[in-house]
């Protein structure tokens, strides 16, 4: 385990954030580079939330299409015909009952969750003035980090397909880049300036304490 000064100047090495970042966030602020950066992921994402919306036609017919498939395949493989003779009368009611609701799922479930998605997305792109980044907070604890190939998502939960390097401080969890998580050291004692945006932690700086 190196000295206190020599282990945060490797942190700050990793390029995940600066000294002047961590000053600022010691005083409970940001600093420019982090608001300008904050400032720039908001505006583009004012510049091309546009191109998703009004997509819910598009999300019917790839769904819609998807379950037309997927009917053609089962009456080829003859699995239609086995759940009649299964079912005898009760065929017809339960057919129904499940293509009225594929075609809620279809016209209406899957349409308004892709439009909540984007909704959610649209309003990432709020202007600082309109809503300032959330406050820092601070945290001190022994850290524990490892790789994850469930990853994290933008909202802290798991999801599929995706690798995620973690960093997790008690029972609260930060995605950083392979670079951060190689150079912090396990067990050992840290302070992280952090802030939580519906629900997730975004961690902004870091220093040891022993």
């Amino acid at each position: 385990m190196g000295s206190i000064d020599e282990h945060n100047y490797a942190l700050q090495q990793t390029r995940y954030f600066t000294a002047e970042d961590l000053e600022a966030n010691r005083k409970g602020q940001y600093s420019k580079t982090q608001l300008d950066r904050a400032r720039e992921s908001r505006d583009y994402i004012q510049q091309n939330h546009g191109k998703y919306e009004n997509k819910g036609w598009l999300i019917s017919l790839v769904f819609g299409s998807g379950l037309l498939f997927f009917v053609v395949v089962l009456y080829f493989l003859g699995v239609i015909d086995m759940f009649q003779n299964m079912l005898g009368s009760l065929f017809l009611p339960v057919m129904a009952g499940m293509c009225i609701f594929a075609a809620l799922f279809v016209f209406v479930i899957a349409p308004r969750s892709y439009q909540s998605s984007v909704d959610m997305y649209k309003s990432m792109g709020t202007p600082l003035e309109e809503q300032p980044l959330p406050q820092i907070q601070v945290i001190e604890a022994r850290a524990d980090v490892y790789e994850s190939s469930m990853g994290l998502n933008r909202r802290g939960n798991s999801s599929s397909h995706r690798v995620s390097y973690i960093l997790q401080m008690d029972s609260i969890k930060f995605s950083v880049t392979d670079t951060l998580m190689s150079t912090i050291e396990k067990k050992r004692l840290y302070r992280v300036y952090c802030s939580n945006n519906g629900g997730y932690w975004f961690l902004h700086s870091m220093e040891t304490l022993e």
